[in-house]
């Protein structure tokens, strides 16, 4: 009876502390809400990524047919033809264009002048009959690819290596066409071998994972939702410090004391009417994340396995409960646990990924976020909705959840029990 009194009690304070109940629901709410508008437009530079980049062709042969049909074919880049080199560097300059291609004049016939150059060595080095190759080193054929200042640099890599396998193509066809010319010289006629370098080495992007039907891809609300909920917990420390300090100084916990009997079930109590509410803040994100995200224009929010969601969700709440439990009972004024709740959830939500994935810190912090509660329980989250693993894949991080949660209730139980017997 004492743990459903105290459930009871713990009810009718919540709902008569309005400042409360907007830390609990509506900060969480417009903070995932906030962060998943803001974040959104990062995530989707690395999934969308598209460039109008200048092309100017002073060549005007094959290697600038070669890269404007390359170039033609992608979704994710645009040339934009001009003529001026000098106009071209000063718009990309200002930041009007990210980039700018320059193909210098005679680049096709220099190219395959070396390409000519190479095989003839090459078949007079083998004995075999060819004409005595040029022993002049003629110097590489320099393409020019102006960046924007502005521009991240996984841009600068990925337009570079598109090029560059471009003319690493061409180049290769020409090799082949030198060699089998130079084989077949004097014969009166030979075909000409066609050569497509996909049907030799053909590159498959695929995501790892056992169930990759529904192709979902990491975005904005696929990271902030479940991470921001899992703040949103741990900050289950504010109404729960608050109400047992409050108790405490008004001469309830004394009066409890008096009454006699164990405190065992006064602090069960607690315990289980705050797991329900870190719960009750866990489906309201997940409702939000599934109906309100995509009326703002952002992803809908794809769930993986329930049986393992469940289970996480229970386990986090288990873990934040315990953990604001803990700070109650240690604090002796309200001033005290609220600043170090606040200050020490901070700091656990930033080593466990919440504000930047734990992959971009240094390697140090990323050592240190592994003891992290945040993390273990994002780490679950993301097994589930972005790999679709079963339940069995996240119980080790689910058992480290369980362990800190319930170490810490009974660390808060044995800190009441020692301050009430003194």
């Amino acid at each position: 009876m004492k743990i459903l009194a105290t459930y009871y009690k713990e009810f009718l304070l919540l709902i008569r502390d309005v400042g409360g109940m907007a830390v609990i629901f509506l900060m969480p709410l417009a903070l995932v809400i906030v962060m998943a508008l803001v974040q959104d437009a990062p995530f989707r530079d690395y999934q969308e990524l598209k460039l109008d980049v200048i092309f100017v062709d002073q060549d005007q042969a094959e290697l600038g047919r070669k890269l404007s049909q390359s170039f033609a074919q992608s979704t994710h880049v645009r040339l934009i033809s001009k003529n001026d080199s000098s106009e071209s560097n000063r718009l990309v300059r200002n930041g009007t264009y990210k980039a700018a291609i320059i193909l210098p004049t005679h680049a096709s016939a220099a190219l395959q002048e070396k390409t000519r150059q190479l095989i003839a060595r090459v078949l007079h080095q083998a004995g075999l009959p060819t004409a005595l190759p040029d022993s002049v080193n003629r110097p590489a054929i320099g393409v020019t690819i102006l960046f924007d200042p502005a521009i991240k640099s996984n841009y600068k890599q990925a337009l570079t290596g598109a090029v560059s396998k471009i003319f690493a193509d061409v180049q290769t066809q020409w090799v082949i066409d030198e060699l089998q010319s130079q084989l077949t010289e004097g014969e009166s006629t030979h075909s000409t071998l066609p050569f497509d370098p996909s049907q030799m080495i053909q590159v498959v992007q695929k995501d790892a994972g056992e169930n990759r039907n529904k192709g979902i891809m990491m975005n904005s609300v696929q990271h902030n939702v479940p991470a921001w909920t899992m703040f949103a917990m741990f900050f289950i420390v504010f109404p729960l410090a608050g109400n047992f300090i409050k108790e405490r100084e008004e001469g309830s916990m004394l009066r409890l004391r008096l009454i006699g009997g164990s405190q065992l079930p006064v602090m069960v109590g607690k315990f289980l009417f705050y797991f329900t509410i870190c719960l009750a803040q866990f489906v309201l994100m997940i409702l939000v994340g599934i109906f309100v995200m995509p009326q703002l224009g952002l992803n809908s929010l794809e769930l993986g396995d329930g049986l393992g969601m469940v289970v996480t969700a229970c386990a986090v709440a288990i873990a934040a409960t315990g953990y604001g439990l803990v700070i109650a009972v240690f604090f002796k004024t309200p001033q005290q646990a609220l600043s170090f709740g606040s200050v020490s959830v901070v700091i656990l939500s930033a080593l466990g990924g919440v504000w930047v994935p734990v992959y971009v810190m240094p390697e140090f912090l990323q050592m240190v976020s592994r003891f992290s509660p945040l993390q273990w329980g994002l780490e679950s989250f993301n097994d589930l909705f972005l790999r679709h693993v079963s339940v069995i894949h996240i119980l080790p991080n689910i058992a480290k959840l369980l362990f800190f949660g319930l170490a810490a209730l009974l660390l808060s139980v044995l800190i009441h029990r020692s301050r009430t017997i003194s």
